[in-house]
């Protein structure tokens, strides 16, 4: 499923956006953030999506023969959510953006065990896998 949409719209308008994996324009960005035009994955809760016109995406990689993935990031198999390589989701550089930056949809990710997994990976990128340590923080 490769949906092209017009640069500067929302062309997912009356579409669930959660687990979405679409191309985004990233740029401009500074320093160590993502750039260029590339894959990412949706994460934000569907009311959000719907009122905002912003979108809480997971930038993501291809895969790289030397590149090994981190223990903050995840696998994202081929096809697993209509991308055409293994690639890696990268939940470290968690943005919200404006919907507009959409530029097509390549699928959706539909398996509850990868969705679990990625949702655990933002967890731990926050520091709330464990909630009931917040109380200790200082």
């Amino acid at each position: 499923m490769l949906l092209t949409g017009r640069p500067g719209g929302d062309f997912l308008t009356g579409m669930r956006r959660r687990w979405a994996l679409v191309e985004v324009a990233l740029d401009p960005a500074e320093g160590h953030e993502q750039a260029g035009s590339r894959p990412a994955l949706v994460v934000s809760n569907e009311p959000f999506n719907e009122t905002s016109g912003l979108l809480t995406v997971l930038p993501v990689t291809s895969m790289k023969e030397r590149r090994a993935v981190q223990p903050w990031e995840l696998l994202l198999p081929a096809a697993a959510a209509g991308n055409p390589l293994d690639s890696i989701i990268m939940p470290q550089q968690v943005r919200t953006i404006s919907a507009k930056r959409i530029r097509r949809l390549y699928g959706r990710l539909s398996d509850p065990a990868l969705r679990r997994e990625v949702a655990g990976k933002m967890l731990l990128h926050l520091g709330f896998e464990t909630l009931d340590d917040l109380a200790d923080e200082p």
